[in-house]
């Protein structure tokens, strides 16, 4: 699993021997299990997590009290309630383990202390920042200018290995959609 993360974190920038050292030290190997919350609605987010295999479901409920899930976050990838770790304030989602799967996590406070001392680990933190910005804004821009059978496309161009996995609910709910048109939706695409 560290390897993974190592690979990972190679695609923004190049650790030393002590900066990996480092991290390393400050990093917990967790299993979570499917259905299992990495965070939960009105509670403080302390921690990231890093997933080498699975995805994360992100949703919450509007004023109906329906469930409306917001986002997939697919492997390899960092995870975390980004407003509320970052404001340390309440999260505005539950952020749901949708397979069995192990994680790397690291609190904040560790990792604020390792921005402090190692300038390349916070350009790592800034840099897949910017990437989780990047790929929020991409998905306000497909949920805002696309039809729903346009972002099923892109989730099935791009996610071909989860989307059979994913309950038709969560889809559904993700593109707007009831599960019946969800469902006559895939007869006429595959």
């Amino acid at each position: 699993m560290i390897n993974a993360l190592n690979k990972y974190i190679s695609n923004f920038v190049r650790l030393s021997d002590e900066e990996n050292k480092a991290l390393e030290k400050v990093l917990t190997l967790k299993k979570l299990q499917k259905k299992e919350h990495l965070v939960e609605y009105n509670k403080v987010c302390t921690k990231v997590v890093f997933i080498n295999n699975g995805y994360f479901r992100f949703y919450h409920f509007d004023y109906a009290g329906n469930e409306i899930t917001s986002d997939f976050y697919f492997a390899p990838n960092f995870i975390t309630s980004y407003t509320s770790f970052i404001t340390g304030k309440a999260s505005f989602v539950n952020v749901q383990a949708m397979v069995d799967m192990e994680v790397i996590e690291i609190q904040k406070s560790n990792l604020y202390n390792l921005y402090h001392k190692y300038p390349n680990v916070e350009r790592l933190g800034r840099l897949i920042a910017e990437s989780v910005a990047i790929t929020s804004e991409k998905h306000l821009f497909l949920l805002l200018n696309q039809t729903a059978e346009m972002r099923y496309k892109n989730l099935l161009d791009k996610h071909p290995e989860y989307v059979n996995t994913i309950p038709l609910q969560y889809i559904a709910s993700y593109l707007g959609i009831t599960k019946e048109t969800l469902s006559r939706m895939r007869k006429t695409i595959r």
